[in-house]
């Protein structure tokens, strides 16, 4: 069970979904959805590590529930894989518009 700091304000859920890896993930996702687990592992491989990886992907889904499980068809039969939450697309989108407003108003 996750500790809650009793500081936290009120878009701390934000501040988390927005760090760096769990953007990263949800970005690709926002791309193809749904990827296996090893989709997203090889092709963030590069830039995080794979406890990094693993934790990101528990604390999204879990925590957050941004992403959810779902059964992906492979050629073995069924893999783990990932989705985008709905509610969220729309989300990152807003999100990705706003920081182009902010940049152009440089």
């Amino acid at each position: 069970m996750a500790k809650i700091d009793k500081n936290l304000d009120n878009i701390w859920a934000l501040r988390k979904v927005l760090s760096r890896p769990n953007y990263a993930v949800m970005e690709l996702l926002l791309q193809k959805s749904p990827r296996t687990t090893k989709e997203l592992y090889s092709v963030l491989e590069k830039k995080f590590t794979r406890k990094t990886l693993i934790i990101t992907l528990r604390e999204l889904s879990l925590d957050l529930n941004v992403i959810q499980p779902t059964h992906i068809r492979t050629a073995n039969g069924y893999g783990l894989g990932y989705k985008l939450n709905p509610k969220v697309k729309n989300i990152i989108r807003s999100v990705q518009k706003f920081s182009k407003t902010i940049e152009s108003g440089r």
